[in-house]
């Protein structure tokens, strides 16, 4: 005797909670008309055969008469009533070129709004309409889970395509729709299909329209790096279409656009937050800044269901084989971040890096952290009675005339940045530790572990390729770096009256909260805090503090001795 399982349709809304962002609600749209258009894609010459638009518009000024319509051209849906008879069960799940598995993303719409309307037309036949409504799908019983026919629709434009129809939003959801967040993610999301010659996504808001383009990595001056993996080589035996490498180190500009994965034409993550891609220089390549470009694995792995978080299980071993091949490229990557730096050439404030870096360490001993600056071997710090250490100076002693503009500055005992001292190599970067002091004693041992160092620049500061405007520092690697050049530092250096800079106190809070932000981001980060609170900012602001009262000593000292 065998029994028979059931399924309640309210699962459907319960995995519409997948979907946070409203504006990634219309993706699924946007990805269902590019799926459609497939049969018309010619991938030797890598355009359509015909003319493909697809277009969303958004109209109405609240929440209560907001409408958003996705519309194209494409094959249209040749039997719509499958599109509630095979929620789950996709036809498009036995066609390696097409994203959509499960048969799910037309009922995305659960997660921002009630009600759906859907208008398909397959080419020589009647264009027919079909609602759909949330109350769809609360209820409790399978027999209860019905919709009614769909009707005959004579008002369709093209000879064949979809046109899908958003309405009755809450107020929050509504809120949430933001046309120029729908187009920038689009345009990350589709980039390489974006790329392909006769498509067009056109996106209309506010009587204005947008189009959708793909990425243009030719448009920033960099040196690049670009291979393709076939069957010829034995791992890859089983792969349809070559594995495409491309990487750009850009120069000159920060880029907020760091190197993802991507299966089927579609973003699926970033490469550094692949959990199961153990690189060591995840901070050094897979998060530089300057770092762009993609790893295209065409269809020879499949993504989880968000499609956004990583790969199937039962694609393990073809996600190693991939994961070992890009570690083998790491080394020409590294190859091209260091010819990139070769071509300049800058000052080094190595003994002042040592002292930001000292007193960051302390700053993260307060906070007992997981992750530190590299500590300094040989030295003992006095801890004080509450055992956070910060009465003490940082500094080495200086000589009687230290405030004057010549005086040397004697840090012997202060070890860290500087070429010949020993403070570890990359592979100690990503490295845990638990606690960087041994507190058994008054004094503690400041042992040398991995985490932030600190770096003055006195190259000019990077551009934010985002905004256009100079950015004041970053957070390279484990690396904290900040330019010298940049008119704010400047504008905080007083001067001798011989003309030689001058360490200032409004300098020293600028170093402390510019390097105090970095490090407070990464904290929280690490400890998984979901979003910045008032705590977090008392938080921020406390360790500026900290931070200030450890370089109180630098004040009015010159700058220049530092540069060594």
């Amino acid at each position: 005797m065998s029994i028979q399982g059931k399924i309640s349709p309210r699962i459907i809304s319960s995995i519409s909670t997948l979907y946070d962002d409203t504006n990634r609600v219309f993706l699924e749209f946007v990805d269902n008309s590019i799926d459609s258009a497939e049969e018309y894609f010619d991938t030797s010459k890598n355009e359509y055969t015909r003319p493909i638009k697809i277009s969303l518009e958004i109209t109405g000024k609240n929440y209560k008469d907001c409408v958003v319509v996705i519309s194209d051209n494409c094959k249209g849906i040749p039997n719509i009533e499958k599109i509630v008879q095979n929620i789950g069960n996709s036809d498009k799940k036995a066609q390696p070129w097409t994203n959509g598995q499960f048969g799910y993303g037309m009922c995305s719409f659960i997660a921002c709004c009630d009600e759906l309307e859907v208008v398909s037309k397959a080419s020589g036949k009647k264009a027919l309409e079909i609602g759909i409504l949330k109350e769809h799908f609360l209820v409790d019983n399978q027999e209860d889970f019905v919709f009614n026919d769909p009707v005959v629709n004579n008002n369709f434009e093209y000879d064949s395509g979809t046109k899908v129809t958003l309405k009755i939003f809450n107020k929050n959801n509504f809120k949430n729709i933001n046309i120029q967040e729908i187009k920038d993610e689009i345009e990350k999301h589709f980039e390489l299909l974006l790329g392909r010659k006769n498509l067009k996504i056109k996106l209309i808001s506010g009587g204005e329209e947008f189009i959708c383009k793909p990425f243009d990595y030719s448009s920033y001056e960099g040196k690049e790096l670009e291979e393709y993996i076939d069957r010829t080589n034995t791992l890859f035996s089983d792969v349809d279409q070559p594995i495409h490498l491309f990487i750009k180190v850009t120069k000159g500009k920060d880029i907020n656009k760091r190197p993802v994965f991507i299966v089927k034409g579609r973003r699926i993550t970033e490469i550094k937050d692949i959990k199961a891609f153990k690189s060591d220089f995840k901070s050094d390549i897979w998060n530089h800044p300057n770092i762009t470009g993609y790893v295209d694995l065409g269809n020879y792995i499949e993504p989880n269901i968000s499609r956004i978080n990583g790969f199937k299980p039962e694609y393990k071993e073809k996600a190693n084989n991939v994961f070992n091949w890009l570690i083998n490229k790491e080394p020409l990557i590294l190859d091209l971040i260091r010819e990139g730096n070769e071509e300049t050439q800058e000052k080094h404030y190595h003994q002042l890096e040592d002292i930001l870096s000292k007193a960051l360490s302390k700053i993260a001993r307060m906070d007992a952290m997981n992750f530190r600056t590299e500590y300094f071997a040989g030295n003992d710090i006095k801890l004080q009675d509450d055992a956070v250490g910060t009465g003490d100076s940082i500094f080495p002693p200086l000589s009687a005339d230290s405030n004057s503009p010549n005086s040397g500055i004697k840090n012997n005992d202060v070890k860290g940045n500087n070429p010949n001292d020993e403070i570890g190599g990359n592979n100690n970067l990503n490295k845990e530790v638990d606690n960087p002091f041994e507190d058994k004693e008054p004094q503690g041992s400041e042992r040398k572990k991995s985490g932030f160092n600190i770096k003055i620049s006195d190259l000019e500061p990077n551009v934010d390729a985002d905004t256009g405007k100079q950015i004041k520092s970053r957070l390279l690697g484990n690396t904290i770096e900040i330019f010298r050049r940049h008119p704010d530092f400047e504008d905080r250096v007083e001067h001798f009256r011989g003309g030689e800079p001058k360490i200032s106190q409004r300098l020293v809070t600028y170093l402390a909260g510019e390097i105090t932000v970095h490090y407070k981001d990464k904290y929280y980060m690490k400890s998984g805090q979901p979003a910045y609170d008032k705590k977090m900012f008392s938080s921020l602001v406390e360790s500026i503090y900290q931070f200030e009262d450890l370089l109180k000593d630098a004040v009015g000292k010159n700058l220049s001795s530092w540069n060594q």
